[in-house]
Order: C-alpha cells, then structure tokens, then sequence
C-alpha cells in the first residue's frame, strides 16, 4: 500500500491487559510450577532492578488460556514450545486452528501463531496450550496487536510528570510522591523528566480529557503494585474495568502497559479516570500516549463509531474488558464533583514510603509529594449513578 503506516501495539507477557487461567502463582518465596498453572518469570542478569525485555510465562498445563481483547486487524503470538506442544487458537469465538510448523527453535522469540485477514474492529484471541509430550512446555514471550494500515498517524506522548496535562487526586489530599526511574528504564521521545508517579493510597486517581483514536497508559508494574479500575467516559452500558499490576518476582517492568482503549471516535472528546483500589498498594504513572489516525481500508478517521478495547458484540464487558460503545458522560469535571469530594472524603496523611518495598534499588529515591485535583471514584460512580436515575 503505498503510503500507508503499519501502526502495531506490542503487548509485554507482564501486561495487566492479558487474562491468563489458571491465573499465575504469586509467591516470591516459591518457585512456581510451570506444569500446574502459569509460571511467570525474570530472566535479567548482572542483578538489575529492571525485568523489562525479560520476563516470560511459561506452563505446560494442558488447557491453560491466555486471551487478549484489542482493536486492530490481527494478532501476533511470540515465544517458543518444545516437545510438540502446540497453541489452539479462538478468534472471537470461533476455532482457527493450532500453531503446527511454528515456534520450535532456540528463540524465546519464534512467532508462534499469526492471525491476520481480520476486519478492522474489536476482537478477542484466546490461545490455549495442548500439552505434547511429558514436560513439553509453553514460553510466552509477548504478543503484537496489528491496529492496521494509516494513510496519517500522530503519536502524542504526555509526561507523567506533566500537571498541565493530567490530574491526580483526590483533591486537597497528599496521597502522590515522584520517584526516580529505575536504572536503564528506556522511554520514549517526549518523556524529559526521569522520574515516575505513584501513590499507595486507595482512592487515588488520575484523571486526563483527550481527543484521539487510541489510548496507552504505562507505568511501572512491580510486586507492590496492585488492583486499579480504569473508566473510560462514564459508560452507561460498561463496568469499570479492573487490572492488577502485581509481578511475582523481585525485579520491576518499569514500561509497563497498564491500560488501553483503541478505535476511539475522534470526533468528540474522551475521559479517563484511573482509580487505586488498594492502601498499600501501588498505582504508577511514567507516560500516556495519544494516537491519531486514520486508516485506508476504512477510510474514516480513528474507529468511526467509537468503540474500545473491549467486547466484539457492543453489549457489555468480556472477560472484564470494557464495552465496544462508550457513550459521552460529561466533557469537563463539573465543580460539584470537587465539592462533594472535598466534604466527604477523608483525608488521609501522605507518609513517605518506598513504593517498591521489596526491590528497594538505590535509584528509586522519593523526590516531592504533590496536591493535585479531581474526585475520587467513589464520588465519581455516585454522581454518575444519580445521573442515570434522572434520564
């Protein structure tokens, strides 16, 4: 296609977008059983803090499943089987088959199943493991989301540090801290500070208005950090969408994939707010990245109708992803949600606190707490379920 720009979306085995069953083993202390769930592990040598470019999960159990939700017109499957293992592979659904003739060599890194041909839109793949011969094994390395073919792309990359720009909260409560990033992180152009966000404190949230195709949120994921929900424009026929960024091993994925929302509509405004559900546990922030495009096989920019990465058939959550058709909440945070949420809420105190406790390396060192703005979820749900009952 002349002219036209590939867009492609790697996806980390790390990232809390992927939905593993059975679910991995989170236990630092024990090394976990490849052959009686998802092992995840960290292969980083020299004793660096960092794991990203070197995490895997692996399993040799017979059915176990990996699926992904996305926007896009395929999907690529990479890591390594051995001893005749194969990969089933379900495409929103439907049976397409295994992964005979790929995978097997001395790459973590084969290409083990590419599913390709499919319309642009919202998909959902679920591989699943048949087990070949005794202790034959799965190694899962990432997976490459194909959004497809763009005729214009605009990539816009927003520091997290960046208060101009985004929001946290709740308001007149010290509950974020800024902290180094961890020794070799790579980020991309548009990032100047080195340093990331983060806050322990349950009910903290991040808040960001934006008008775009498609939504990356990344932060750093770590044994500390925890569950989190992510909204996207207040959707009446959707749920929250709820993540948990813990990793199982002592080292940290600093460029973490933590959210995503693609085919968004670029004629109107988005919003998202990201909420902490845990005390004590860790909700980051290093950078967000809004896409612009528009794509030759449809010829209209973004989606078109405005759907997410979410369930294929518009109706609801799948596999806890957010629905395909979000519809507008409100465009600006309205000030009674500030109000409500500065009588209401409690104030907690902001103590100083590693937020990787159980990796503490050297180059993560507390810099500055920061008072920043906007409701907290609980209000936000209140308001909102208040504004349901009146339409």
């Amino acid at each position: 296609m002349s002219g036209s720009q590939l867009i492609s979306i790697t996806v980390d085995d790390s990232s809390p977008l992927l939905r593993y069953t059975p679910q991995p083993v989170f236990n630092t202390n024990v090394s976990p059983d490849a052959y009686a769930a998802w092992s995840p592990v960290c292969n980083a040598q020299g004793g660096t803090a960092r794991c990203d470019d070197h995490s895997a999960h692996l399993t040799g159990l017979d059915g176990a499943k990996v699926a992904l939700s996305f926007y896009g017109i395929g999907l690529e499957f990479y890591g390594n089987v051995t001893l005749g293992l194969k990969v089933q592979v379900t495409v929103d659904g439907n049976l397409l088959g295994d992964n005979s003739g790929l995978g097997n060599g001395d790459s973590n890194q084969n290409l083990l199943k590419k599913v390709d041909g499919l319309s642009l839109g919202q998909h959902t793949v679920v591989f699943t493991v048949q087990a070949g011969a005794d202790r034959s094994l799965l190694t899962f390395d990432y997976a490459k989301v194909i959004v497809g073919h763009a005729k214009s792309f605009n990539r816009t990359v927003i520091d997290g540090n960046d208060e101009q720009s985004l929001t946290y909260g709740p308001p007149e409560q010290h509950l974020w801290s800024t902290w180094n990033n961890y020794d070799g992180a790579v980020v991309p152009d548009g990032v100047t500070n080195k340093t990331f966000r983060g806050s322990d404190k349950k009910g903290a949230t991040i808040y960001k208005k934006f008008s775009g195709s498609t939504f990356l949120y990344y932060g750093p994921c770590y044994t500390d950090t925890g569950s989190y929900t992510i909204i996207i424009d207040g959707t009446a026929n959707s749920q929250p969408l709820e993540y948990n960024a813990s990793v199982p091993y002592q080292q940290v994925v600093q460029g973490c994939l933590r959210g995503y929302a693609g085919g968004l509509s670029t004629q109107t405004q988005h919003e998202i707010l990201i909420s902490n559900n845990q005390d004590q546990k860790w909700l980051t922030m290093n950078w967000l990245e809004i896409w612009n495009h528009e794509f030759e096989e449809s010829g209209s920019s973004g989606g078109g109708s405005g759907s997410t990465a979410g369930s294929s058939n518009g109706s609801g959550p799948s596999n806890g992803i957010l629905s395909r058709t979000p519809h507008l909440f409100f465009v600006s945070p309205p000030s009674y949600l500030y109000q409500a949420a500065t009588k209401a809420s409690e104030i907690i105190p902001w103590t100083s606190k590693h937020p990787t406790s159980s990796i503490s390396p050297a180059s993560a060192s507390p810099i500055v707490d920061s008072m920043t703005a906007f409701a907290s979820l609980a209000f936000y749900t209140l308001i909102f379920r208040q504004f349901l009952s009146v339409v």
